[in-house]
């Protein structure tokens, strides 16, 4: 008797990495991106569930990411644009970058925290710290808060334990 394991659909809402990032998923799904987006009536029935805009699925936003038909290059960027005012109008929107850390195990080149930079002391910040960045943000009138980890499993997880976003969201709701 032969048993085949049955691979499981990545978690997407996972505050775990392995979970959520498959690399079989992603293969497979930007395989099926290839595929499909020479297809015009998948890309048009995609584009008509953005217009409902209730949200697509990664693989969906894929085809119309590797679309190259000038037609419905046009037709996803018009859509595009339409959602896009819907959503904020002629303004432009910031976030303003909330770092938690600077530790990380990447050497991206382009960034000051990667694992090479020996020049930078490195920390976290404690709860405290967060909070009061989180206040004095609000209070210079940010309303809206990007917040970055460096990448570093163990950190994460710890600072994952230690993190309280319903207390966090009192602050923004209370704008202390």
């Amino acid at each position: 008797m032969t048993f085949i394991k049955e691979r499981q659909m990545y978690n997407p809402s996972s505050p775990y990495a392995k979970e959520f990032i498959d690399h079989e998923e992603i293969m497979e799904s930007l395989q099926e991106a290839e595929k499909e987006s020479r297809n015009p009536e998948r890309v048009a029935a995609i584009l008509e569930k953005a217009a409902l805009l209730k949200g697509l699925t990664h693989r969906e936003a894929a085809i119309l990411m590797d679309c190259d038909d000038p037609a419905l290059e046009e037709k996803i960027y018009a859509l595009a644009a339409n959602i896009k005012q819907r959503f904020y109008g002629n303004r432009i929107v910031l976030f303003a970058p909330l770092y938690l850390s600077n530790y990380c195990v990447n050497g991206c080149v382009y960034c000051p925290y990667h694992y090479k930079n020996k020049t930078i002391p490195r920390r976290k910040l404690s709860q405290e710290e967060i909070a009061a960045e989180v206040r004095a943000l609000i209070r210079t009138g940010h309303k809206r808060l990007a917040v970055e980890a460096v990448h570093q499993d163990h950190l994460f997880s710890e600072r994952r334990r230690q993190f309280h976003p319903p207390r966090e969201r009192e602050y923004c709701r209370n704008g202390r």
